[in-house]
């Protein structure tokens, strides 16, 4: 496989994308970018979650001390 820009030959990552090593051209492989948006989403879910679990068990802490 060649690089579009520069013709310099490239590997093909294991979902269909590249970036060249010369010109650092990138491809990104199909649906890469719903792929991206839903695992931010996911991420951010899950920091949302445990931010919540902190506080709550920072909340039960400070009713317990004297």
């Amino acid at each position: 496989m060649l690089c579009k820009d520069c013709l310099n030959p490239v590997i093909e990552g294991p979902e269909g994308g590249y970036v060249c090593g010369q010109c650092f051209h990138v491809v990104e492989p199909n649906g890469y970018a719903e792929r991206r948006a839903e695992g931010v989403r996911r991420a951010a879910e899950e920091r949302r979650v445990r931010t919540e679990e902190r506080r709550a068990r920072a909340q039960a802490r400070n009713r317990a001390w004297p």
